[in-house]
């Protein structure tokens, strides 16, 4: 497996599993509020959309004040009455009630001749051929019904007509309404009974003509289907905040009922939807369009709540969430594109793409929010950042397991030394300084000879033995392999080994070399020069190429001591300056003067005592 696949399929199963993770996460409370929290933030930034067809008639604060509303609202039947005969006259085409009565009221009038229920479910009737209107119940509140207080004469009549609808608003686990429940779920086992409907859908079908019905277990709104969940509930697609949806006081508009001012009532309400009901602190709620403030003008009146689902209903601008395929796909692309920057880029260059790149992704999720389709933002965020830590996990690990190579490899070729200077300054420069050191020369006996008679891959073998030797006899001394010349070494002593003391450079270097010229190292030997001076160390070369070597008279000279050996039959020669430099800690013999390529004056060269040979007694010296 190469190197690329291999991180190709480390990536993907990042991704893969930041998406998992993701979707498992958002089973948990927590992440579920997030959800429901990002997604109201795409309201927010949408802003708000027009209304039409829709007005309210509000019960406000103007309203309760007005003198002619003092009674208390239980007995309201005449004003609620007047709207809807002026909503009638205005040629509203539907009309909704979202008051509930719990019990008839003409039992507690002070006038002789109770009428408000009878009148109110007079009104009722006789705008039904002209103007349908739709009225609430909650079924908790029939409790009283059931009691025997008595039957309440309009929701007896608005039931028999099939006018009833349910008002109860669907809340989420923070408490926010952001979507409704419209028809109450099929009897497999009756399928002829009527189903009560959210006021909603029963005022967009009368708006429209048209009859909801289920169909192989999906709801549509004549031909039109009604993306709801399994609960039945259809995400509200709110134009706007608190106030969005016009309305009109329902004293104003009360005022122009009772003098049958047609035109202004034309002006409000001719072919809408009216829905009439608190708007004032009595009945508030949570929605999408939240801000930091709280109180009343923050808040959505129940009213306007159904205001918003109904115009969801008719205009069709529905929003539901993407296909599962598509939620796979959306967080395994946002996870894939995070781990690939994190695991490819470098760290300065991550955060720049990561964050450009996050924006994008939430970008994305707000234009297929404005196109009706809910992909999380909290989900892709969540899954975008997994896979990114996981990415920067994976960029740390093998930037390690890197750097450990790459320094291994800096201290096989060119040194310990080298590696660990070039780690702490971080820095690779075309620089050098001057350092009294020894340097070791080395070189086979007979190797060019021996070369023409031998296979190549034998002499490739044979000579990596010798090296594995001669080296490790190097570091075992401290020392450090500047390079290799053919089948020579150059190896450079010097104060800045690694546990070296200061000034044993030269003994250090001349145990060494007795230890590599003594050596049984794939049957080659070895001979060696030995000489102490000042260099120039550092590195040479360009911008494009460069080495780390030693430069000066001293390495020459190391040189041509080795290749001295031959003619003076010894294996290793060392100069005056090596001997005096090692305090005489190994015992030397003195070999002579010699003349010495560079130099004016001939070098006194040495040799290590224990690798003298005897030499053969003479018969002279037997007799």
């Amino acid at each position: 497996m190469t190197q690329r696949l291999k991180k190709n399929l480390i990536i993907s199963a990042i991704a893969v599993a930041a998406a998992l993770a993701t979707m498992g996460l958002s089973k948990f409370r927590f992440f579920e509020l997030l959800k429901l929290k990002a997604q109201d933030v795409h309201f927010v930034l949408r802003g708000t959309l027009p209304v039409k067809d829709i007005v309210l008639i509000g019960i406000d604060n103007e309203t309760l004040s007005n003198p002619d509303f003092l009674d208390p609202s239980l007995f309201w039947h005449k004003h609620y009455a007047d709207a809807i005969g002026g909503a009638a006259e205005g040629g509203a085409k539907a009309f909704v009630l979202d008051v509930t009565f719990a019990i008839p009221v003409e039992p507690y009038e002070k006038d002789p001749n109770p009428h408000m229920d009878s009148d109110l479910a007079s009104t009722f009737v006789s705008t039904l051929p002209i103007m349908p209107v739709v009225c609430a119940f909650v079924p908790e509140a029939m409790g009283a019904q059931r009691e025997g207080l008595g039957a309440v004469p309009l929701n007896m009549i608005a039931g028999a007509m099939g006018m009833s609808a349910y008002a109860n608003l669907t809340d989420d686990p923070d408490a926010f309404v952001r979507t409704q429940e419209l028809i109450e779920a099929p009897d497999p086992k009756d399928q002829s009974r009527p189903l009560t409907r959210s006021m909603a859908l029963r005022a967009a079908e009368k708006f429209l003509g048209v009859e909801a019905n289920f169909r192989n277990g999906e709801l549509y709104l004549g031909d039109r289907r009604i993306p709801a969940n399994r609960d039945r509930q259809l995400t509200i697609n709110y134009a706007g905040p608190p106030g969005t949806v016009p309305r009109i006081p329902l004293y104003k508009f009360n005022e122009a009922a009772k003098k049958h001012d047609i035109a202004t009532l034309e002006k409000w309400v001719k072919g809408k939807v009216v829905l009439l009901g608190p708007d004032n602190s009595g009945d508030r709620h949570n929605t999408p369009f939240y801000t930091a403030f709280a109180g009343e003008k923050y808040t959505t009146p129940g009213v306007e709540v159904h205001a918003n689902t109904l115009r969801t209903l008719l205009t069709g601008d529905y929003l539901q969430p993407v296909p599962d395929w598509a939620r796979v796909l959306g967080l395994l692309l946002s996870a894939g594109i995070s781990v690939a920057m994190a695991a490819s880029f470098k760290p300065s260059q991550t955060a720049a793409w990561a964050l450009i790149a996050l924006v994008l992704g939430l970008v994305s999720t707000h234009v297929l929010f404005r196109a009706g389709w809910l992909l999380s933002t909290s989900e892709v965020t969540i899954a975008y950042t997994i896979a990114l830590l996981g990415g920067m996990i994976f960029r740390f690990a093998t930037a390690e397991k890197k750097s450990s190579f790459f320094r291994g490899a800096v201290a096989l070729f060119v040194g310990k030394q080298v590696a660990s200077s070039l780690e702490q300054s971080e820095k690779i420069a075309l620089t050098g300084k001057r350092q009294t050191v020894t340097i070791l020369f080395t070189d086979i006996r007979g190797f060019t000879a021996f070369c023409e008679s031998k296979d190549p891959a034998v002499v490739v073998d044979l000579l990596n033995t010798y090296m594995q030797v001669m080296v490790s006899a190097i570091v075992k001394y401290h020392g450090h392999v500047n390079k290799f010349i053919g089948d020579g070494i150059l190896a450079v002593f010097s104060d800045d080994d690694e546990g070296a003391q200061p000034g044993d450079h030269a003994y250090r270097s001349m145990a060494c070399a007795t230890e590599m010229v003594t050596a049984d190292a794939a049957g080659f030997k070895t001979g060696a020069g030995i000489h102490s001076g000042e260099v120039v160390i550092g590195n040479v070369g360009s911008s494009d190429k460069m080495e780390f070597t030693v430069l000066g008279n001293t390495v020459n000279l190391a040189s041509r001591l080795e290749s001295l050996n031959k003619e003076q039959k010894t294996k290793l020669l060392l100069s005056q300056e090596t001997l005096e430099m090692s305090g005489g800690r190994i015992d030397t013999s003195y070999v002579g003067e010699v003349p010495v390529r560079g130099k004016t004056e001939p070098m006194k060269l040495y040799t290590v005592k224990s690798l003298v040979e005897p030499k053969p007694q003479t018969q002279e010296a037997h007799a």
